[in-house]
């Protein structure tokens, strides 16, 4: 007997933003097998966003493509726009899940650390959260449901090397932006949690040498973690069966903070 599939996200609408890659086409792909259609956001790799839609539509799931550079002042708002055709202009007007995604680094020790540099992280890793997280809890709040996910890190309590002082900042404001988002959007009915990654398996993998088994080192289960690990995280968080998790930083970290 063929046991029915559980698409818990079915006639959910959700932006994964940085998803053409990496965790966030771990998450898109994860949140279209639970139901969703899922807003697939990229800023360069668009033949990697398109395939991933393809790969998803493949599959019987629903899937649409957005590009934006969320790292300019206008961007948030330009993918904000586009949305509403997206699906047709079935799903007009909606958003239930926003995973926060999209994100950059940059190393300089603080001598060398530049305005240009720091503009460039904290626009794309604060300014564009804040602009589409302001836009989402708007649409939930109106509904009376609704996730948003912020993907930070594990250097947003913890800095663990030198040199990484403005990222960490930004990590650090996601985590509060977390918190306080959860008092702001709690009673309506929009939960808002935070995933906080390690040492993700990068692509391609890196060569073997002793700065890769370095930080393997650093988890306690002796390896990289994979996205698709992150985006089962994502996907539980967004399930409403977890209505009752709010404000909270998940470190998926394979032990580093242990």
């Amino acid at each position: 007997m063929n046991l029915p599939i559980e698409q818990p996200l079915a006639d959910k609408v959700a932006l994964v933003t940085g998803s053409s890659r990496g965790i966030g086409a771990a998450i898109a792909r994860r949140l279209a097998a639970d139901g969703a259609a899922v807003i697939v956001h990229f800023s360069t790799g668009r033949e990697r966003a398109q395939a991933l839609v393809d790969e998803i539509r493949a599959a019987g799931q629903e899937a649409d493509l957005l590009g934006a550079d969320l790292s300019t002042p206008d961007g948030p708002a330009g993918l904000l726009s586009a949305m509403d055709p997206t699906f047709g202009g079935r799903f007009a007007g909606r958003l239930d899940i926003l995973v926060n995604n999209a994100g950059s680094f940059e190393f300089a020790p603080l001598p060398d650390a530049t305005d240009e540099s720091f503009d460039r992280l904290f626009n794309l890793n604060v300014r564009s959260v804040f602009q589409l997280s302001r836009h989402a809890a708007r649409l939930m709040a109106q509904s009376g449901w609704g996730r948003i996910i912020n993907i930070g890190s594990v250097f947003g309590e913890a800095a663990p090397s030198a040199g990484m002082g403005v990222y960490c900042a930004t990590k650090f404001a996601i985590q509060g932006f977390t918190r306080a988002w959860s008092r702001d959007l709690g009673a309506q009915g929009v939960t808002v949690n935070n995933i906080q990654p390690a040492v993700i398996q990068p692509e391609p993998p890196p060569s073997a040498g002793p700065t890769f088994e370095a930080m393997k080192r650093f988890t306690s289960v002796g390896r990289f973690g994979k996205a698709s690990e992150i985006a089962e995280m994502a996907a539980f968080l967004a399930n409403p069966k977890a209505a009752f998790i709010n404000g909270e930083s998940f470190n998926v970290d394979g032990g580093w903070r242990a």
